[in-house]
Order: C-alpha cells, then sequence, then structure tokens
C-alpha cells in the first residue's frame, strides 16, 4: 500500500498541534497605564508578539511612526483592548499613543539580540523631537546597556 506522503505531513503537523508541542514565539505585556506605556522599552526575539493592555481607556492607542521602525517592517495601528502585534523584521520601532503623543506617550520595541541595525535612522528621523525624542534616548540608553556600543 502507498502512503501519500502529504497526508502524513498533515497528520504530523496535527499531532504537534493537539499535543502543544509547537514552539510559539512568546508574548510580552505593554501596559497603557495613565499616560505611559510601561514599560516604555521592550526587548523580544523575531515571532514573539507585543500585547497592548489599557488601550480603550482614555482613548488609547498604539501607531508605529512609519520612519522609526525597521525597512521592510509593518506599520502597526492598534485600538482595541488586549491588541496583539507580532514582530518579525529584527530592529527597534518606536510607537505613540496618537491622542496623547503631546503628554509623551511613546514606546519602543527592540526586536533580535543585536544592537537594532536602523538606530540611525530614528536617531535622523523628523520625527525625532519632543517627547518622541525622549523616548528614543531612553531607547539608546537601554539598548547600549544590553549591547554595548
Amino acid at each position: 500500500m502507498q502512503i501519500n506522503r502529504a497526508l502524513i505531513a498533515g497528520l504530523a503537523v496535527s499531532g504537534l498541534l493537539l499535543s502543544g508541542n509547537v514552539i510559539a514565539g512568546d508574548t510580552v505585556e505593554v501596559k497603557a497605564s495613565g499616560m505611559k506605556f510601561d514599560p516604555v522599552v521592550v526587548f523580544v526575539k523575531a515571532g514573539d508578539t507585543v500585547q497592548w493592555t489599557g488601550l480603550p481607556t482614555a482613548s488609547h492607542d498604539a501607531v508605529a511612526i512609519p520612519s522609526m521602525i525597521p525597512e521592510g517592517a509593518e506599520v502597526f495601528n492598534k485600538k482595541e483592548e488586549g491588541a496583539t502585534v507580532t514582530l518579525t523584521e529584527e530592529g527597534a520601532y518606536v510607537y505613540k499613543c496618537s491622542p496623547h503623543l503631546g503628554l509623551g506617550m511613546v514606546g519602543a520595541i527592540v526586536v533580535g539580540d543585536k544592537m537594532p541595525a536602523n538606530m540611525e535612522q530614528i536617531q535622523k528621523s523628523p520625527e525625532n523631537k519632543g517627547p518622541v525624542a525622549r523616548t528614543v534616548k531612553e531607547l539608546e540608553k537601554e539598548v547600549e546597556a544590553k549591547f554595548g556600543k
């Protein structure tokens, strides 16, 4: 009897899914609390998921700043409680709460285990001013502490 390889592969994948042995990325929580994201800077691995809590409170959102994310990465715009984004492009992502940007509600995500390749792009971005610049300084400090110069 000839066995269909596609059928065997499908059954193997189904078995892994049912057993819970599929390797999936971790989920890291960022809380919109008051007029800030907590933590301000998070470090994740490629394939990990960032989940925001507290977004509907006081009309919060989490919106990537297009000039401050890795080349080829998708801009995210999250507005609902428990919203998630799974990041696969390594680098730094700076994001804001649109209604509260002027109050300094800005955060950053670092994907990968090395100094983000897009740090210079972020530093030179026209968006790097005011409250965004304060978060970029925090981002610089934290990536230098973690990865060195």
